[in-house]
């Protein structure tokens, strides 16, 4: 990993802020990137990393006060601020169970309570470019690939049976399954499940699902464009409870995130 004394430094753009917001997802990732101004409190429910474009930004705990960063990673569950006074932001969220996390997590060494800047120039370097040149999905995705060193032959390192709890709900999100019953499925008592379920996620099994809801809330949006419709596809009662989840998950109305987008694909 190569170190730059200068990366909190700001950079000027090549070009002014005439940006709408993009939005990228992929089965074990979410890619988001825009101008932002000021997130509240949230939690994202996969590991983040946040990369200010040209200039810094400002995040903090819950406890804790305001400070800079250009690149960082934000653990899964961690309740923080973001203030971006409008600058351009890339949010790359990576789930748990996937190969995406385990190499990244070889490449980078990070908290899982709190913020860890990263000091490697290549990330901000990455999300410049697919800023500034706009590549297919696909490339963006090969791109990612790339910066993460990802092997498709490699074996994540999650329990075999918390795996197999999270693709059920990754696949079926709205359903209501009990967690005495997925316990059950996997051969766990409920209690060592709830347990297990967190150690191994980093966040709690309610936390996940409604986390999971979410992302798929977006894929119907992408699909139909009704926020009311796709809050109750993917399991929420009613829109108002998918406005506080996602409020809750990513600090802002998904009004203001959606009517904005210029791409969204999946």
């Amino acid at each position: 990993m190569s170190f730059n004394n200068n990366l909190y430094k700001a950079a000027a753009p090549d070009r002014p802020y005439r940006f709408r917001a993009n939005v990228f997802i992929w089965p074990n990732r979410t890619l988001f990137f825009g101008p932002l101004q000021k997130l509240e409190v949230h939690a994202m429910g996969a590991v983040t990393i946040n990369i200010g474009l040209y200039q810094p930004f400002y995040m903090k705990t819950a406890t804790g006060d305001y400070q800079a960063y250009r690149c960082v990673v934000i653990p899964a569950g961690c309740r923080h601020e973001l203030q971006a006074n409008g600058n351009i932001v890339a949010c790359l969220m990576i789930e748990k169970n996937s190969i995406d996390f385990l190499r990244f997590r070889e490449r980078v060494q990070f908290y899982t309570s709190t913020f860890t800047p990263i000091m490697d120039r290549q990330w901000i370097d990455c999300f410049q470019k697919i800023y500034e040149e706009k590549p297919s999905k696909v490339d963006i995705n090969l791109m990612i690939n790339q910066l993460l060193a990802v092997d498709a032959g490699a074996e994540n390192s999650v329990d075999a049976r918390i795996e197999q709890i999270m693709q059920m709900i990754r696949l079926d999100p709205g359903n209501d399954f009990s967690q005495a019953h997925l316990a059950d499925c996997v051969g766990l008592s409920t209690s060592r499940f709830r347990h297990l379920f967190s150690e191994q996620s980093d966040i709690p099994f309610r936390r996940y699902r409604m986390w999971r809801r979410v992302i798929a809330a977006m894929a119907v949006i992408h699909k139909v464009d009704h926020l009311t419709y796709a809050a109750m596809e993917a399991g929420f009662t009613d829109s108002a409870h998918f406005n506080r989840c996602f409020r809750d998950s990513f600090g802002v109305n998904p009004s203001l995130v959606f009517k904005n987008v210029d791409r969204f694909e999946i």
